[in-house]
């Protein structure tokens, strides 16, 4: 059997046997997760029938170059988050024990509703960055897409699967819309977008406490000042228990979801012209514009899709677990994309992991300080830890970069083939 017709067994293998595992295993069926390594070795399997022994070898090569950045960071900031705790009276042995217990298996469903809206912001600020921009508010993005969600949620009753399809998408939609003004003063004033998008980000914060009195919530009672009228059950997203008995009652399909956005938006920045033309922009504005891209239109468009795929997060939070909007949410989600973004170095398939762990670290945090009344900022500290070690690489690339410029400039000129003394 030749190559070209094991690839598409081998593929279909892989999909149905990694799907049916990652849907187990966010399940917290965790026997899933079987599956999915049976995956991973058939895909390898995969690779050394089909390319000769010194390219696996070479691939392999660069997957472990790939993910040694972020373990050493991640296992450097364990050890000295344990130093921190021994310096201040702790057990770190204990306190990691109930830190990682909580966060993969007792809690392993609060790890998951916490990375589900992160995949979506992560992937707005991931987007940007391919462009070169900083899309700081995906905050802002996030509570439009939460008003919106709730009031279609509220009045919409069409069918449960045409009604969610089209509440994702208006929701989408406006908080595309919602980044209009940055987008459009970014490119023709040149007004930087972490100012504008900041600023929009606070007036949609502040907006929400007008949208939750006009939509449910009364003053004059102490019970329902702050929150609207719930939405329609046909609007809920459906959960994993409706399939998976033994899944836990709040889990839902919005992780399902934001994976899919992962894999759509990676597809979009490698597979085509669009998102070629996007990280040419984001890698060099000027070799872009000698090559005939419009720098303009690409900035505008990538302000835009970062505001949509915010906004899926506000409405994944509305239809999947909330159920309704809350004033002073303060949900940090857009602020923790940025987080989740650089950890992934903004590469659309590391922001679901980068998402998961972040999500996994507030929910074994939280074990943590409950059963052993270990500070949650502990948690807090590995956090910044970790990215700050992350991003250091992007610190010493440039100063290495810059050392590089100064040695060839002190270099001999040559005139002729004779170097000149």
């Amino acid at each position: 059997m030749t190559n070209t017709k094991l690839k598409p067994l081998f593929f279909t293998i892989i999909g149905i046997v990694g799907g049916v595992g990652t849907i187990l295993y966010l399940a917290s069926v965790f026997w899933g997760l079987l599956l999915i390594l049976a995956a991973i070795i058939i895909f390898y399997i995969f690779r050394r029938i089909t390319t000769d022994r010194e390219t696996a070898r070479q691939g392999m090569r660069e997957g472990i170059k790939k993910l040694s950045v972020p373990a050493i960071g991640i296992s450097a900031a364990i050890v000295i988050g344990g130093i921190i705790m021994l310096l201040t009276g702790y057990n770190p042995l204990t306190a990691y024990r109930a830190l990682f217990y909580g966060a993969f298996v007792r809690n392993w469903h609060v790890s998951i509703l916490n990375a589900s809206p992160l995949i979506f912001t992560g992937l707005s600020v991931a987007f940007a960055f391919n462009a070169g921009l900083f899309n700081i508010g995906a905050e802002g993005q996030y509570y439009v897409g939460a008003m919106v969600a709730t009031f279609l949620g509220i009045y919409l009753g069409l069918p449960p699967f045409i009604s969610i399809i089209i509440i994702f998408l208006v929701a989408g939609g406006l908080s595309a819309a919602y980044n209009y003004i940055p987008a459009l003063l970014k490119v023709k004033t040149g007004a930087h977008e972490v100012i504008t998008t900041m600023m929009f980000a606070h007036i949609a914060r502040y907006l929400s406490s007008v949208f939750i009195r006009g939509f449910g919530g009364d003053p004059a009672t102490s019970t329902h000042a702050y929150v609207t009228d719930p939405i329609l059950e046909s609007n809920w997203l459906p959960r994993f228990k409706q399939f998976i008995p033994s899944a836990n009652y709040r889990l839902h399909i919005g992780i399902l979801i934001g994976i899919g956005m992962a894999v759509f938006t990676y597809y979009i920045l490698f597979y085509t012209k669009w998102g070629f033309e996007i990280r040419a922009v984001g890698q060099n504005k000027d070799a872009a514009r000698a090559q005939g891209i419009s720098v303009g239109k690409n900035i505008f468009r990538a302000l835009l899709f970062a505001g949509f795929l915010a906004g899926f997060a506000g409405v994944n939070e509305t239809l999947g677990l909330n159920h309704k909007l809350y004033e002073n949410l303060q949900a940090g989600y857009g602020w923790n994309g940025i987080s989740v973004a650089l950890l992934a170095s903004n590469h659309p398939l590391g922001v679901i992991f980068t998402a998961i762990l972040w999500g996994a670290l507030n929910a074994g945090g939280q074990f943590m300080t409950r059963t052993e009344q270990i500070p949650n900022s502990i948690v807090e500290i590995i956090k910044g830890i970790i990215l700050f070690l992350i991003v250091a690489r992007y610190i010493y690339a440039y100063f290495g970069n810059k050392l590089k410029k100064r040695k060839k400039k002190k270099l001999p000129v040559q005139d002729s083939g004779e170097v000149q003394q």
